[in-house]
Parts: structure tokens; C-alpha cells; sequence
């Protein structure tokens, strides 16, 4: 019973039960009570007809054929004994019961009680010095309830199971689509493009099948990208290893000098390690548990840390870098805003003409980081693609900078975006709201 089905059939089932339960429980106690309230009203009325017969006529005037009580689909005699003053039957529709005391024990003018161990109803009324009583036994009033009920309960019973037949019907209609659904997310593959489900006409389903189309696309995109990712760090890969293999060859056969051959060696092998820190430090970007906790961070301090740091490789390029002076001090992970500054501080000198400069501050509602260069700038059409993995401009290195940067934005919650500078290059700026 884990299906939805099942558990919808099964709490329908047990609704319909409780509620017949319900529902036979009420008619029964109304319908006793008014089968009560039926009967005593006839044996009164049949009460006042005795007395009209017995006032104009003798006793034996009086038979039980006189005593009709009729009700909607039954219809019977009113049983009844006359007492005299002396407390004796003189006349009764059993004449066994002449003679002797009354066997019906009276406590009151209407009621119930016990005739000869059966419970019966009973009215009676005084007149002449007679006592006149008039009773029926209550297992003909049980015998006209226990039909009532058993019609009610399987006219309850072919209702609740016509209801049962229309909710199973509209259960497994309901449910189809989520079966379908399911079948069809099993059997998704990322390379056979967006899954596809037809929709439902329920707004829920269609909503949740807008939904999986949807998170199916990403996972397309994913993949793909995951294919291509693999295909580009290969490929990377594969030259620098190359032209490691080429020249160790090239210097064990002689072709060329040891002195140029290592050289070139030692180039490509700076050159691998530095794309597998940067893959390395992408893949730990990618693993929320490795995130660091916020500190206080002035970001001046930071700003002058780097420029200092990246001083000597900004003169070999001939750049000068300068920043404003405006104390600034926020909440962030410390060496991640770091590692950020520092790969746009590397990617700009690479670019730039003669300066970088490095802008910071806040307002009331965010902070921001912006770091811009004199260079040529990012072309338009290239703008959309700067951020992604391996995409590389003229100076670029491993193509992975500035999507690190972008990852370590995203892992803090902030914005990385793109903007034409002042100075007439590039300028990177780091957001984020309070």
C-alpha cells in the first residue's frame, strides 16, 4: 500500500465505511424513536375507539379486529384487557387472561413494562369503574425496525459502492498521469534531449510536467556542458603533455639542445600545473562543505594586500595599479573575496595598457568591488561567453579566471557582472545586497 493509488482507494474505502457506520447509526436511533412515537400514537387513538365502542355497546361488544394499528407497510390488531374495580380481567383478546389479576404490571397511564417475560407498549384509560388497556408486543415494533434497516443499509451499500466505482474511476484517472510521468523519468536520457510528457488537463500534474520538462532541460544543458567540459580539458591536457613527450624525445635523439628542450619543458610543465590548480580549485568552488565562514573584512587593507602582492608582475607588463581611498569594511569569507580579487586583478594587468584601477564601497542596502582596466575591453558579442569555462581572449591562459571568479560570487551569495570602463577597457564588479 506505498502507492498513491492504493492510499487515496484504501482512505476513500475507509471514509465510505465510517460514514455508512455513521449514517445507519443516526437513522436507526431516529427511526426506532419514531416508530415509538408512532405506535403509541395509534394505540392512543385505537384507546379512544374502545372506549366509544365499550360506552355504547357491553364489554363483549369489543374485539380485537376493532383495534387496527396500521402504519405505512404493516398493519396488525391492539391486544386488551378490561379491568373491574376488583382488580380482575373481565374481558381480554386472550381469554386466558379473564379472571385473574392483569400479568402487566403498571406503572404509570402509558408506558412500557413485561407481560410474561416480553416487553410490551401499553395505554390505558379509567372509565365506569372499568380500567381499559390496550398494549402490543415491542418484537413486532423490532420486526418492522430491523426491515427498515436492512433496506436502508442495502440501499447505503449499492450507493457507497456506486460512490466507490465513480472514486476508484476517478482515482486511477488522476493517478495515470502520475504513473506515465514516472515511467517516463525512468527512462530518461540526457542525450535523447527535454523529457517529454504529454500534459495531464490537471492544473497540479501539468505544473509538476512543466516542471520536470523544465529541470530535464537543465540536466540536458549540464550534460552537455559536462561533455564539452571534458572534451576541452582534454584537449588542454593533451598539449602541454604533448610538447612535454615531443621535447624529452626531441632532446634524447638530439634534434634539439638540452638547455632549449628543458626550457621548453619547464614552460609547459608550469603551464599543466597551473590548469590543474585552477580545475582544483574550480571542483572545491563546486562543494558547498568546503565553504568558508563570513569575518569582518576591510576591504582597503585587502585592496593594498594585492596590489602589493601582483606589484612586480604589473611593472613587467609595464601597469600601474591604483584604487580609491575609502575605508570599507564588510561580512564575507575572507580567502575566497581574496582569491576573487586576485584572479581579476591578474586577468586585468593581462589585458590592460598602462593601468588597473580598483574601486570599493557601500551604501545602506549592498557593497560592491569593481576592478577595470584601459585595455581594448570585451567585444560585444563575446560578452556573453567570458564567464564560461575555457573561454579564452587573446592573453588569456586556461580560460577557467574568470568562471572561478564568477563560481566564488555565486558561492557568496553575490554578483559578478561585466561593464564597459571609464578608462576605456573592461570593469568587473562584485555585488551584493545586505
Amino acid at each position: 500500500m506505498r502507492t498513491i493509488r492504493a492510499r487515496i482507494l484504501w482512505s476513500l474505502m475507509l471514509v465510505m465505511v465510517c460514514t455508512v457506520i455513521v449514517t445507519v447509526g443516526f437513522y436507526s436511533h431516529i427511526t426506532y424513536r419514531m416508530l415509538i412515537d408512532q405506535t403509541e400514537s395509534q394505540l392512543l387513538l385505537q384507546l379512544d375507539k374502545a372506549i366509544d365502542i365499550l360506552e355504547g355497546g357491553s364489554l363483549m361488544d369489543l374485539e380485537p379486529d376493532d383495534l387496527r394499528l396500521r402504519f405505512k407497510h404493516h398493519e396488525f390488531n391492539a391486544r386488551f384487557y378490561i379491568v373491574d374495580s376488583q382488580g380482575l380481567v373481565v374481558a381480554a383478546s386472550n381469554e386466558r387472561f379473564v379472571g385473574k389479576p392483569p400479568a402487566l404490571q403498571q406503572t404509570e397511564k402509558h408506558g412500557t413494562s413485561l407481560l410474561e417475560g416480553n416487553k410490551v407498549m401499553y395505554v390505558s384509560e379509567k372509565m365506569d369503574g372499568y380500567t381499559v388497556v390496550l398494549f402490543t408486543p415491542e418484537k413486532l415494533l423490532n420486526r418492522m425496525f430491523a426491515e427498515s434497516i436492512r433496506l436502508v443499509a442495502a440501499s447505503i451499500a449499492v450507493s457507497s459502492l456506486i460512490l466507490y466505482v465513480i472514486g476508484f474511476l476517478l482515482v486511477w484517472k488522476i493517478t495515470s498521469p502520475i504513473k506515465k510521468l514516472k515511467e517516463a523519468v525512468n527512462l530518461y536520457d540526457p542525450d535523447r534531449g527535454v523529457l517529454k510528457v504529454s500534459q495531464a488537463g490537471a492544473a497540479e500534474i501539468d505544473e509538476l510536467v512543466d516542471t520536470l520538462q523544465s529541470m530535464s532541460g537543465r540536466i540536458r544543458n549540464h550534460h552537455a556542458n559536462q561533455i564539452d567540459f571534458l572534451q576541452t580539458v582534454s584537449h588542454e591536457l593533451r598539449t602541454p603533455l604533448m610538447s612535454i613527450q615531443g621535447y624529452a624525445n626531441a632532446i634524447k635523439d638530439q634534434v634539439v639542445t638540452q638547455e632549449k628542450g628543458l626550457a621548453i619543458i619547464t614552460e609547459e610543465s608550469y603551464r599543466l600545473i597551473r590548469m590543474v590548480d585552477r580545475l582544483m580549485q574550480l571542483t572545491r568552488l563546486e562543494n558547498p562543505d568546503l565553504l568558508q565562514e563570513e569575518q569582518w573584512i576591510d576591504l582597503k587593507e585587502m585592496v593594498l594586500q594585492a596590489s602589493d602582492l601582483l606589484s612586480t608582475n604589473a611593472m613587467k607588463h609595464g601597469v600601474q595599479i591604483t584604487w580609491t581611498a575609502q575605508e570599507t569594511r564588510i561580512m564575507a569569507p575572507p580567502e575566497q573575496l581574496f582569491e576573487l580579487l586576485i584572479n581579476l586583478l591578474q586577468n586585468a594587468i593581462r589585458y590592460a595598457a598602462a593601468e588597473v584601477h580598483v574601486s570599493f564601497g557601500s551604501t545602506d542596502e549592498q557593497w560592491f568591488l569593481a576592478v577595470e582596466d584601459d585595455g581594448d575591453g570585451v567585444p560585444a558579442e563575446l560578452q556573453e561567453r567570458i564567464f564560461d569555462r575555457y573561454f579564452k581572449g587573446e592573453s588569456g591562459q586556461t580560460g577557467l579566471g574568470l568562471s572561478i571568479c564568477r563560481r566564488i560570487a555565486e558561492s557568496m551569495q553575490a554578483k559578478l557582472a561585466y561593464e564597459k570602463s571609464e578608462l576605456g577597457g573592461a570593469r568587473f564588479v562584485v555585488m551584493k545586497q545586505f
